[in-house]
């Protein structure tokens, strides 16, 4: 019995730690800032958000072999998911770059447009990339927290589609934009 309580207590404490490291813990910090422009590579998709994945390992796949290293990822989540059913959730994935590009790489394996998304005003938070998990961590942490800033300032939310920048390599973090303009 002894043993089964220490292990329990044990696995907690791990798990409590382990929160802790994810962010869990954090305070989410709001701040109003313009923000872009943004030159992003960008591949419309229609289905569950958390498809979103496959084309980011896509990208981090084909775009080194294209020798283009430098860039962040980012996903722009067209659709309130409480309103509009998983198959029908319209978002653009892909990746944001410091200046333009002058057009999509060949021989990439899906589908991908350019295009420029213009300097406007954004809710912004930052929530620390750990792994694929903060991802989701990060969800519900976050986003309560800028809708509520969003509705103290007097925003509508309908038809706001947020932006969300991840950079797991160096900055670790994803970065979120809740456009006011």
């Amino acid at each position: 019995m002894k043993v089964f309580v220490f292990s329990v207590l044990f696995l907690g404490i791990c798990f409590t730690i382990f929160l802790f490291y994810m962010g869990a813990f954090d305070d989410v910090q709001i701040k109003e800032e313009i923000r872009g422009p943004f030159y992003v590579l960008y591949h419309e998709r229609i289905g569950d958000y958390r498809n979103v994945g496959i084309t980011f390992e896509t990208l981090q796949k084909e775009l080194p072999e294209k020798g283009i290293r430098d860039y962040k990822l980012f996903a722009i989540y067209l659709d309130n998911p409480n309103e509009v059913p998983k198959e029908k959730l319209r978002s653009e994935a892909g990746a944001i770059f410091f200046e333009p590009l002058s057009k999509v790489p060949e021989g990439l394996s899906i589908e991908f447009k350019t295009r420029t998304i213009l300097s406007k005003k954004y809710l912004i938070a930052e929530f620390p990339l750990k792994n694929f998990l903060s991802i989701f961590l990060g969800i519900f942490k976050v986003y309560p927290k800028l809708f509520e800033a969003c509705e103290e300032k007097g925003c509508d939310l309908k038809g706001k589609a947020s932006l969300e920048i991840y950079e797991p390599l160096i900055e670790k973090r994803t970065t979120y934009l809740l456009p006011l303009d």
